[in-house]
Order: structure tokens, then C-alpha cells, then sequence
């Protein structure tokens, strides 16, 4: 299922949840005579305030009725267990109510749940460390791989006034994958919607955008283009699917607001000649991109030594 039609499906379920145990609970209530007695007279004697107060009618007397009836309806509530906040259906989200929208648009609850839901089946490289904390914990040996984690702790701290588009080169092993996933949950932890997506998924996510019916199409491209950092993980590993591939990695690069890091093992010419020149164009355009060429030794073999 569409990771955004599954999001408003489980946030519909939420409300119904929330809104039927309130429910229920008040069915529970009105089944004792006492409470229900008590409830009852509570009611009308609200509408008795309301009718008379338009007419400009004193209502002193009847308030303070109402008053005295609505504190021997909330003592009789707890002597069967139960509080006025139990009759309030507990919103999973208070911003909403369980509607995934606002007066602004999507909420953040849908808008992170979507994120979830993409990205439940990825496992984000990093160990869960951020740039800095890498650097305080000395994995960094490598003078190259201190200075990168360096540059990527001051990515963080200026984030999001960063160049729209990071690429990190490399060969096979130097820890690329790993410094992005540093990145992704610093950003993370201090509160912006993250996507670390390899490059399989998201040519899957392209497939699917390309075979779906136009009144899907939306659902499907939009979690790329609203989330407000994301990385594309081993660009070039992905396979080539004609009319897909190349097309919507244009589109995404072209259309992203937000800043995007991009991992490959592909040299520059590589980059060329399997996308096109618009997209190396786009990834090399030093206006709008800074490549970070990581150099090092294969961490994964010298681990395993």
C-alpha cells in the first residue's frame, strides 16, 4: 500500500479508537440509574441556562443548582471508577485530533508517519552517532576521516544553510555510507524529518510513482520532496530502468527544496556517462553542490583484521 494512504489509514484508525473507547466509557455510565439520573438533570438544566440567559433572565439560582448537580454527578463518576477525562477521546495527536490535517495542511504526525513507513524496511548506517560524537569516541583514526567528520560536525551546526546537494565519492568500503548515517541522526535528534533511502528503494519508489494512477502519482513522489534532509544511499547500485530511473532522479534533484546527501562509488566520469549530463551537471554545479571526494583505507577490511 501507498506509504501515505497507509499513514491517513492508521491515523483514521487512531481517531476511531480514541473517539469509541470515549464512547463507550459514557455508554458505561448512563448504565447506572444514579449517573444517569444525575446526568440527565445536568442537561436540562444546562439548556434551562441558556434558554432563559438569551432572554436576559436572572439564572443566579439555577447555576448554582447546576453547580451542586455536576459535583454529585463527578462524585458518583468516581465511585464507579471513572473521571470527566475519560469521557474526552485521548487524540493520539493533539495538534490534529487524529486528522492528519491542519488549517495549514499536513500535519507534522502524517508527515513523520509517512517518513516511518518509508523508511521501517532501512537500516540507517552510523551506529545511531552523530558527526561529533564519532570524533569524541575516536573511531575517526584516519587523518582523512577526522577531518571529514570535522567538516560534517560543522554541516549540522549550519544546517540547513548547507549547499543544497552533498556528494560524497569514494571508493568501495572508506565509510560513506557510515558518515551519511552520522548526518541523518544528528538532523534527526534535533528534530527535522529525515529519509535515508538507498538507491534500490528509491528507484522502486520511482517505478511505483511512474505505474501509478495519476490521482496517486502525488502521494507517492511527495514524502521526497517534503522531507527536510535525505540521503540517497550507493547511487549507481540501483538498476536502470528506461523512462524511470534517470527522468524521476532528475525531477527529485531538481524539484527538493531541502538540502540532499548523496553517497556513490561512482567516479565522475562514471556519474556522466549512467545519468546524463543534466544530472552530472546538477551534482557538479558548484553553485548549488560541494563533492567530498573520501579517501581513507576500506574500513570494512581493516576491521576485519
Amino acid at each position: 500500500m501507498n506509504p501515505r494512504v497507509l499513514a491517513y489509514k492508521i491515523i483514521r484508525d487512531r481517531k476511531e479508537a480514541a473517539e469509541e473507547t470515549a464512547r463507550l466509557c459514557r455508554e458505561e455510565l448512563l448504565s447506572d440509574p444514579v449517573y444517569r439520573d444525575l446526568d440527565s438533570r445536568c442537561r436540562k438544566l444546562c439548556f434551562e441556562i441558556a434558554r432563559l440567559g438569551s432572554q436576559n433572565k436572572d439564572t443566579s439560582n439555577l447555576k448554582s443548582e447546576y453547580s451542586e448537580l455536576c459535583k454529585q454527578r463527578e462524585i458518583r463518576m468516581k465511585e464507579l471508577g471513572k473521571t470527566p477525562d475519560d469521557l474526552t477521546a485521548k487524540y493520539h495527536c493533539p495538534i490534529c485530533r487524529d486528522t492528519g490535517v491542519t488549517d495549514s495542511g499536513d500535519c507534522v504526525c502524517l508527515k513523520e508517519l509517512v517518513y516511518r513507513l518509508i523508511r521501517e524496511d532501512v537500516s540507517i548506517p552510523g551506529n545511531g552517532m552523530t558527526p561529533q560524537e564519532v570524533l569524541s569516541s575516536e573511531s575517526a583514526t584516519d587523518p582523512d576521516h577526522v577531518a571529514l567528520y570535522k567538516l560534517l560536525s560543522r554541516y549540522v551546526a549550519n544546517y540547513p544553510e548547507v549547499k543544497n546537494i552533498y556528494l560524497l565519492t569514494g571508493a568501495v568500503g572508506v565509510g560513506k555510507s557510515f558518515a551519511a548515517g552520522t548526518v541523518a541522526s544528528a538532523l534527526s535528534r534535533e528534530g527535522y524529518s529525515v529519509l535515508f533511502l538507498g538507491a534500490n528503494k528509491l528507484n522502486d519508489m520511482f517505478l511505483q510513482y511512474h505505474l501509478a494512477d495519476l490521482q496517486a502519482k502525488s502521494a507517492i513522489f511527495r514524502p521526497l520532496l517534503e522531507a527536510e534532509f535525505m540521503v540517497i544511499d550507493d547511487l549507481g547500485a540501483e538498476t536502470l530502468l528506461k523512462n524511470v530511473t534517470a527522468n524521476y532522479l532528475y525531477t527529485l534533484l531538481t524539484s527538493r527544496e531541502y538540502p540532499t546527501m548523496i553517497t556513490t562509488n561512482l567516479a565522475e566520469k562514471e556519474l556522466r556517462n549512467r545519468y546524463t549530463d543534466r544530472i552530472f551537471s546538477r551534482l557538479m554545479d558548484v553553485n548549488n553542490s560541494k563533492v567530498l571526494r573520501i579517501t581513507g583505507p576500506d574500513l570494512r577490511i581493516t576491521k576485519g583484521k
